[in-house]
């Protein structure tokens, strides 16, 4: 199986453009919710930071919540993983975490963000092999596209692993208008 990752801007914009089965965050105890995380929970209309306050869901201890995307993502399932802290220990653990979730989910597309925001080739090496262990064969990954691209690449050049990265988008210049005044026509009083 190859595995596809798609870097794309972390924005909503880009949350509502992948098109995956379903999204993954991790939520860690920074309050207001921060990344993926706080994008997600205002698209559902807080029901992350509900969950939280409620006590259905403690982020903190390594619980899953799995809250339908209602229409208002293209996902029909968002999963949110728990994070202790951001240290690599905890992101690995959380990154192995989720790939036997997602993979007994049965999920095969994906959008998610990492679950530090600069993570390390530990992080990304990780999350690469879970990608393949699990059937997750294709990903959006939203964050800082350069910096994904080539540390996913870095990464995956070192596992050896089959693993397709999309570079980031081009960008696209407008072209030239054809400019011209407008023809002069009798004014009707």
């Amino acid at each position: 199986m190859t595995l596809r990752l798609e870097p794309a801007e972390l924005s909503l914009a880009a949350l509502d453009r992948a098109e995956a089965d379903s999204v993954a965050a991790f939520v860690g105890p920074a309050r207001p919710l921060q990344g993926l995380a706080g994008l997600l929970d205002w698209r559902l209309c807080a029901a992350i930071s509900r969950a939280i306050v409620a006590g259905t869901f403690a982020p903190g201890s390594g619980e899953v919540l799995l809250l339908p995307g209602g229409g208002r993502l293209a996902a029909g399932r968002v999963l949110c993983f728990g994070l202790s802290d951001e240290s690599e220990e905890a992101a690995l653990a959380a990154v192995a975490h989720a790939g036997e979730v997602l993979g007994k989910a049965g999920c095969r597309s994906l959008a998610a963000s990492l679950p530090v925001e600069r993570p390390g080739e530990g992080i990304l090496r990780a999350w690469i092999e879970t990608g393949l262990r699990h059937g997750l064969s294709r990903q959006v990954l939203l964050g800082d596209v350069r910096a994904l691209t080539r540390d996913l690449a870095a990464a995956a050049r070192g596992l050896g692993a089959e693993v397709e990265i999309a570079g980031p988008p081009a960008r696209v210049e407008p072209g030239e208008r054809d400019v011209r005044l407008p023809v002069r026509s009798p004014v009707v009083r």
